[in-house]
């Protein structure tokens, strides 16, 4: 409506791409979109993450409408933060408008703060895991944690349009967003994460594990979590990504009560099984994972050094829950403050 109107100067562009059409991790280009420039803020070649000023040119305001997921890791609202923080430098006169979309995995909380070393653009200081928070109370958030001179609008999100729109090429349901907190640390082992499959981040396993290492982990697994959700040992073959075109032992993992169910615990269980009983695979993925940090995955994804110590089996459960205990009712209380 804005573009017929002739209104909207340019597009800026997040990971992903203008529709969502791009894997993770890959460039994003500059293109034009009904005749109105768009400009990438992932850019690979040049490094760049977030805006520049030469953007703003003749602008306004700034208009931020995007679809989170509910987890720190998901980049959509790294650069909104980043957009917030460059006007607060820059631009600060300039209005700012963000479309306060709801939280598509609902207000509940998981996880810990990340460790300051660890933050990067997969982990803004001061965030937890999975934060409950509308786009909208994200942004307040953040103006209040890094005290930024911003004019912040919020406009409540109505759609008379009840579909479900992909944020992600690997997100293409609400069952892989309700996974997706905790499973996405996947994403920093040699494990399939499911990506190359129609079920990511529900599907996950490895070439090399047993189909009798599969069904005992999800016997404790269903065991465990009766009730809140399921674990079903199966085969799987990315046909893109980690193990292409190779036959993965591993698991569909179905939530039966999202409310209840914690995602990260369920997770960072199976982990912890998988690492004590097939200690023939290297577990973890070596390396850096983002341009801008030299940090491991592992270390950028769970961000936190007592999580992978519980995977590795070196700190007890009781320890565990009560650090995330703590951590959530803390969010809880802050989260107070922007409704």
């Amino acid at each position: 409506m804005i573009a017929e109107e002739g209104k909207l100067h340019r597009i800026l562009i997040p990971e992903h791409g203008l529709f969502s059409e791009y894997q993770d991790q890959e460039n994003i280009g500059n293109i034009s979109y009904k005749d109105i420039p768009c400009f990438s803020m992932y850019n690979k070649e040049t490094e760049t993450t977030g805006p520049e000023k030469w953007m703003f040119e003749d602008a306004d305001l700034l208009l931020i409408d995007v679809q989170d997921v509910g987890v720190r890791y998901f980049t959509y609202t790294t650069h909104m933060f980043l957009l917030l923080q460059f006007l607060s430098k820059k631009f600060p006169a300039m209005p700012v408008i963000v479309i306060d979309r709801p939280n598509p995995i609902g207000k509940n909380v998981e996880g810990t703060i990340i460790e300051g070393r660890y933050t990067s653009f997969l982990g803004q200081s001061g965030m937890i895991h999975r934060h409950g928070m509308s786009t909208g109370e994200l942004c307040d958030w953040y103006i209040r944690q890094y005290t930024l001179d911003i004019l912040l609008h919020k406009v409540n999100y109505c759609t008379r349009h009840k579909h479900f729109i992909p944020p992600s090429p690997n997100l293409p349901s609400m069952q892989s967003l309700e996974v997706y907190p905790g499973q996405c640390f996947w994403e920093a082992t040699t494990f399939s994460e499911g990506r190359g499959t129609t079920r990511p981040f529900e599907l996950f396993g490895h070439p090399d594990i047993s189909f009798k290492t599969s069904e005992q982990i999800s016997q404790l697994f269903n065991k465990k979590y009766s009730g809140l959700a399921f674990l079903r040992p199966t085969f799987f073959m990315p046909v893109y990504h980690k193990h292409k075109d190779k036959t993965c032992c591993g698991w569909q993992i179905m939530i039966e009560n999202p409310v209840k169910y914690h995602t990260l615990t369920g997770t960072l269980d199976i982990m912890r099984w998988v690492k004590s009983m097939a200690t023939e695979i290297d577990f973890w993925r070596p390396g850096k994972y983002e341009y801008d940090s030299e940090a491991t995955a592992a270390q950028l994804l769970i961000g936190d050094d007592d999580l992978i110590g519980y995977v590795n089996g070196e700190i007890d459960e009781t320890q565990i829950l009560d650090k995330l205990i703590s951590a959530q009712n803390n969010w809880e209380q802050k989260k107070g403050y922007y409704r």
